[in-house]
């Protein structure tokens, strides 16, 4: 699974478009209104403001766009200017409005037939799904959108949203330890786009992590690199390769060389605002400092990681009930009713993890009844044993070598129905399964067999995998039961 300053990168939708037109007297400047010069501009000054992190003109844009489509009621402008404010919120830590102007979005969506949006909705959805953790309604939500994509005839938007669908996918697949599958949606991605820099620098990373091929790591780096664009400007993509760059040499135990990709991509996150992506880098400090046997500094940023942790989870925690600031106030009382239900949502949720919680409270409870009920019957059997039980023990405590043929001779049918099983069990062996069978306890065997605990521990999870037994049966019950 990728680290925690992944959580939001995606949300990054590079549109590859020119330069920003000029912004000048008012937000779609003096031009005759027309749909895809809305959209055309919208679009670009959107994605040059969030590459340079400035969150705050980035919401008074889509606000002044969104008042301007209200005006000349451009339902698909609406819900783009929506779906943006979601992307921003969301980015910001604010799920409770991403999560308002998603459903304000949908709910524009269903009086209109746009396959482009609905795409987009859902990967937008998926995203924020993904970032509290539901990672299979996130994927379900990410095939939605894929399905929508078959219906785009233009093939150039196709292509884009296909790329970030196929990102996205990825990333939740890894957050559901699924990295194999992760891979191959990031080389669905790369063969639709291989020049990509988040696409690039996100095969670095698995190589990094996953394939340990550091050569391969540095390739994907290289081309990562030289499609970061120069404006003069900071650019939010420069700190996830530097970041990435840092990891790649911290692989290569070139600790110097990576303390300075990792104060780099500080450097590039907090002029980016990109508060997420802090405290992971300052953890990776700490680590370089370590290998550099340099404790003061690194206990130093392991307070500031602990600090900006810390910060950062209030926020998260905080986020579902922090209301939508005064700049975006004029459509709080629109998104009141989906406010609800959200919170009705995120009740269930809650509900549903407390009915989990329970059964599996229970479940563990009955276990523990029965195995202590299972070990009481046991001990009553041995209050009860005959001579020859006792001569067993006897023999165990000694250690003598003739207690597995006495064993036999005890209970006849034991050995033979353990070789049934698995034919290949030693003698050692069996008279290891006899000694459990006859209720003596790990630290018991450990003494009277000269060995030690941890040995004995390693002897039952073996025997476990010989004969099949499942971690969830005591393996005396399993004996007793043969």
């Amino acid at each position: 699974m990728f680290p925690p300053q992944l959580n939001r990168i995606f949300y990054s939708y590079n549109l590859l478009f020119f330069l920003l037109l000029c912004y000048t007297g008012s937000a779609y400047g003096q031009g005759v209104f027309s749909h895809q010069r809305f959209d055309s501009i919208l679009l670009k000054k959107t994605e040059s403001l969030r590459i340079q992190g400035d969150y705050e003109n980035l919401v008074r844009l889509n606000k002044d766009y969104l008042n301007l489509a209200e005006e000349k009621n451009y339902k698909e402008g609406i819900i783009l200017c929506y779906i943006n404010i979601s992307n921003i919120s969301a980015t910001i830590g604010n799920y409770k409005r991403g999560l308002s102007y998603l459903s304000l979005a949908e709910k524009e969506l269903k009086k209109i037939n746009n396959p482009v949006l609905k795409a987009r909705l859902y990967q937008e959805h998926g995203q924020l799904n993904g970032v509290i953790g539901l990672y299979k309604s996130a994927l379900d939500l990410n095939a939605k959108g894929l399905y929508y994509l078959k219906n785009i005839t233009d093939k150039e938007k196709r292509k884009f949203y296909l790329y970030r669908l196929y990102a996205n996918r990825a990333d939740f697949l890894y957050k559901a330890n699924k990295a194999d599958s992760a891979y191959i949606y990031l080389q669905k991605g790369k063969r639709i786009d291989g020049q990509g820099v988040l696409l690039n620098t996100l095969l670095a990373k698995h190589h990094l992590m996953y394939t340990k091929r550091k050569d391969s790591a540095l390739i994907y780096l290289q081309k990562a690199s030289d499609k970061i664009v120069n404006t003069g400007k900071v650019n939010v993509q420069s700190g996830f390769v530097y970041l990435t760059y840092g990891d790649y040499y911290f692989a290569l135990e070139d600790y110097k060389m990576a303390l300075e990709y990792y104060t780099k991509a500080l450097d590039y996150y907090s002029k980016t605002n990109r508060m997420y992506n802090i405290p992971g880098v300052y953890e990776s400090i700490a680590k370089t400092y370590k290998m550099l046997n340099d404790p003061q500094k690194e206990e130093e940023a392991m307070q500031k990681y602990t600090d900006e942790k810390t910060e950062l989870e209030n926020i998260q925690n905080e986020a579902i009930n922090i209301s939508i600031d005064h700049m975006l106030n004029d459509k709080e009382e629109e998104s009141n009713g989906f406010q609800q239900k959200i919170y009705l949502y995120i009740g269930f949720i809650v509900i549903l993890l407390l009915v989990v919680f329970i059964l599996l409270y229970k479940h563990n409870r009955a276990l523990r009844q029965k195995k202590n009920q299972f070990k009481s019957e046991a001990l009553s059997l041995k209050n009860r044993i005959n001579d020859s039980f006792d001569e067993l023990v006897v023999l165990v405590k000694k250690n003598d070598s003739t207690f597995l043929t006495r064993f036999q001779e005890v209970y006849p049918e034991f050995c033979p129905k353990l070789l049934e099983i698995n034919s290949r069990l030693g003698a050692s062996e069996l008279a290891f399964c006899a000694m459990i069978k006859l209720n003596f306890t790990s630290k018991e065997i450990a003494e009277y067999t000269f060995i030690q605990h941890k040995s004995v521990q390693q002897k039952k999870h073996r025997l476990r995998k010989k004969l099949n037994v499942p971690t969830e049966q005591e393996l005396f019950i399993f004996f007793d039961s043969l």
